[in-house]
């Protein structure tokens, strides 16, 4: 009696679900790593850092003297209104509704517990944010005190939010087949970018409080795409 050849062992090769959990996990460490660093750097200088002052210079040099014409009063370009209008989607009502609105569809699909995640993402940014600005208590740019804002400059918040939210929506678009993240990313990088660069621009914030903010929402972001896959996955 011939003898059966034994089973060949089964191949394991990577699936996408793990590729995809260790590349939550990498950015958000990678993007907390990022915010320790330069929150240790901002503390260590009393002074605002050089690299900040150069881009102060260039972004009056080359882009218009936006906010010594918002002193004056003067009528705001077609260029910075744009800028300003794209500026109001990282804002607090903004970014909540979104993503308040993102987890009511989210509930709909595959019950409270998936979506809760999505809907506190930027409630969550925003503790984050608070918490690092008013430890560190980094001092705004001139123009910023000048025109009325005198919170802690470090890191920015509206960058925060802008790649929380983005970030989140991105993924869960991606996650129910609405948009293709290699869509869907770019995008979020890029009105992320857009609500930092928006806030440097008119000198609200300095710009490694935009490379903060925007480290912040990263790992939030990251985080709450491995909660919400996690959960899929349960």
């Amino acid at each position: 009696m011939r003898m059966p050849a034994p089973a060949a062992p089964i191949a394991r090769p990577t699936s996408r679900r793990a590729s995809a959990r260790a590349a939550q996990l990498a950015t958000a460490a990678a993007a907390s790593g990022a915010l320790v660093a330069l929150a240790l750097v901002r503390v260590m200088h009393d002074d605002e850092l050089a690299i900040d002052r150069r881009v102060q210079r260039i972004g009056r040099t080359r882009f218009g003297a936006a906010p010594r014409a918002w002193l004056r009063g003067r009528r705001r370009s077609r260029a910075r209104l744009a800028f300003d209008a794209i500026g109001t989607l990282s804002s607090d009502w903004a970014t909540t509704i979104a993503g308040i609105a993102a987890g009511l569809a989210v509930a709909r699909r595959h019950g409270l517990a998936r979506a809760l995640p999505v809907a506190v993402a930027v409630p969550a940014t925003n503790l984050a944010h608070g918490a690092v600005k008013y430890s560190l208590r980094e001092p705004r740019p001139i123009v910023a005190h000048l025109t009325g804002k005198h919170t802690p400059s470090f890191p920015s918040g509206h960058a925060a939010r802008g790649a929380a939210a983005a970030g989140v929506l991105a993924h869960v678009a991606s996650r129910e087949g609405l948009v293709p993240l290699a869509v869907g990313l770019p995008i979020a990088a890029a009105v992320a970018l857009v609500s930092g660069a928006q806030r440097v621009w008119i000198e609200r914030h300095w710009a490694t409080d935009a490379v903060g903010g925007f480290a912040l929402g990263a790992a939030v972001a990251a985080g709450v795409a491995r909660l919400y896959d996690a959960l899929g996955e349960a």
